[in-house]
């Protein structure tokens, strides 16, 4: 193999063991249900209640104490204590930037009919962007990834990470973030139920595959987070273990890759880290709009002997060419239809160009 090629193995597996090493050390498993925030400490609660009914004065100014909060992703992460809530007169939340929120706001946010519309709509259009980029021709015909179920899932968790991340570091609503990043992963395990589906598997098979496709993917979320967190300071390593995760799993250990194809996917890999974590303004992002940028251009690339591949092909089977504004989506049966994203118009029958 060459030099790339071997690096990418190499760092894969390294990677990989360390992963093992760090789950081993800390008992923690992979589980196969959707994420939920949970906030840990009823004592503090129960003291806290019993202090409202007491106190006179404002619940502003009540101190909400926050243990610790946990996010079912691929990672875990700690919220500071000692934070105050903001609630205005007419119930809307003030977000404190990077304070949290008190137990009643929270409450808010998880029950409300505001809420849960708020956190299901933005969650709806973080995915659709999503799926829109990692539906996307050019990667399986100009970037040459296998139009196969799991390149085409791998494409769409890696995305679903990049918005991940980004969740993680929200300073406008950070509980929110949590509620959203939950809907999320939420939507995301629909869309790939309704996927098994549409592979023909029996349904009584449906779920023991969901749960496959579940581990999979946190395998795959978990490999980013250790290239970026465990190569934080080191370009040329995080780089190689870049290209090993994508080789696992977006080409699934494909030994005839390019390391030019791998090169150009590890690029993008982190140009859209930069962009999400500090390109995409606050405002965009709490709509559901994400300026993805550029997909990496795939022309005149060479194999592993420096030879110059052969055209790539414009046509590939089962993948569809759609006018705009049309796309391809799934009923939670598996069985496919078109939706028009500008008039919200949908269709049994495929739009003709």
């Amino acid at each position: 193999m060459a030099p790339l090629h071997d690096a990418a193995v190499a760092f894969g597996r390294k990677g990989l063991e360390s992963l093992c090493r760090l789950r081993s050390n800390n008992n923690t498993h992979l589980r196969s249900i959707s994420s939920r925030v949970i906030v840990a400490n009823n004592i503090h609660v129960a003291k806290l209640n019993a202090n409202l009914t007491r106190a006179s004065a404002p619940l502003t100014h009540l101190p909400i104490i926050t243990n610790h909060t946990r996010c079912y992703s691929s990672s875990t992460i700690n919220f500071g204590t000692n934070q105050t809530e903001s609630i205005s007169n007419d119930q809307t939340i003030t977000a404190n930037k990077g304070g949290d929120k008190g137990i009643f706001a929270k409450i808010w946010d998880r029950y409300s009919f505001q809420g849960q519309q708020k956190r299901i709509i933005l969650g709806e259009r973080l995915f659709r962007s999503v799926q829109y980029r990692a539906n996307d021709p050019r990667w399986y015909t100009e970037g040459r990834i296998p139009f196969e179920f799991r390149p085409r899932h791998a494409m769409t968790t890696m995305h679903i990470w990049f918005l991940h991340k980004r969740l993680l570091i929200d300073t406008v609503d950070p509980h929110l973030a949590l509620l959203v990043q939950e809907e999320l992963f939420d939507i995301l395990w629909n869309d790939t139920r309704a996927r098994i589906r549409a592979e023909g598997v029996n349904e009584l098979t449906v779920n023991k595959h969901l749960k496959d496709v579940q581990q999979l993917t946190f395998l795959h979320l978990t490999h980013y987070d250790h290239a970026f967190q465990e190569f934080a300071n080191d370009d040329g390593k995080r780089f190689e273990e870049l290209a090993g995760a994508i080789w696992i799993h977006v080409l699934n250990r494909d030994e005839e890759a390019y390391n030019d194809q791998l090169k150009r996917l590890a690029a993008y890999v982190e140009y859209q880290y930069v962009n999400l974590m500090h390109g995409v303004p606050d405002d965009y992002f709490w709509e559901g709009r994400v300026p993805w940028g550029d997909i990496p251009v795939f022309t005149d690339m060479k194999d592993n002997d420096g030879k110059a591949l052969d055209d790539p092909v414009t046509e590939v089977e089962g993948l569809e060419s759609l006018p705009e504004p049309w796309v391809k989506t799934l009923t939670d049966a598996g069985s496919p239809y078109y939706w028009n994203t500008d008039t919200n118009t949908t269709s049994w029958k495929k739009p003709t160009l």
